[in-house]
């Protein structure tokens, strides 16, 4: 992958791609931690990946990106033959 476009903002849709590949990236590839250095390197991010619960700080202080447009879970239950 080139660095060719390291100095734009993401789009939308590019956006909604990470995130896309953020999910299963932690589903499937974070074990127990990662802490990762990505950026400039003059002003690098520090992103740390982990399974450790509680999470740092408050629980709250984390969102769920798009989660406003997650579909709400049927309110029939197999169980009730709906």
């Amino acid at each position: 992958m080139g660095e060719k476009r390291l100095d734009e903002r993401l789009s939308d849709e590019e956006l909604e791609l990470f995130v896309q590949y953020l999910h299963r990236f932690a589903n499937h590839d974070v074990d127990i931690f990662l802490n990762l250095e990505v950026g400039d390197p003059d002003s690098p991010v520090y992103v740390m990946f982990g399974r450790d619960y509680p999470p740092v700080g408050d629980a709250s202080d984390y969102r769920r990106p798009f989660a406003d447009r997650r579909r709400a879970a049927p309110e029939s239950d197999i169980n009730d033959g709906g």
